[in-house]
């Protein structure tokens, strides 16, 4: 992990996301505007231990400096000019993985719909799916 990890982080399980569009279905007309965001935000460690959890393996707790993090991403950046490829890592998605970056969803809290899924579960269903082969 980059950084201190307690940044927060909002998201939403695309199952949670589907309810929820056939549920405002059933609204009466006018105009609204939602953000969906399932809650509680999460902040990386928290997320990082979910995600070990899920895959049943043992999270190394393993911690980079921002600031050494950060210059890798550059080192990356300056790679992937001179080698016209493209890296999974460079300071963009450093700087984002480090961000916090949380949403609010009033709205939603105002139609007093209820997630069949709790994000953490959603989380877990997500990696077991993409990363349980």
């Amino acid at each position: 992990m980059v950084g201190s990890g307690n940044n927060k982080k909002s998201m939403a399980y695309v199952e949670n996301i589907a309810a929820f569009l056939k549920f405002a279905t059933q609204i009466e007309s006018g105009h609204h505007i939602f953000n969906y965001i399932d809650k509680p935000d999460f902040t990386m460690n928290e997320l990082t231990d979910i995600i070990y959890t899920a895959l049943d393996k043992r999270h190394s707790h393993i911690k980079v400096p921002y600031a050494i993090g950060l210059l890798g991403g550059y080192c990356f950046d300056i790679l992937s000019k001179i080698t016209r490829k493209e890296f999974p890592v460079s300071s963009i998605r450093i700087k984002k993985f480090c961000a916090r970056t949380q949403f609010k969803s009033n709205n939603i809290d105002k139609t007093r719909f209820k997630a069949p899924v709790t994000l953490e579960q959603g989380i877990a269903n997500t990696v077991k799916a993409e990363f349980s082969h």
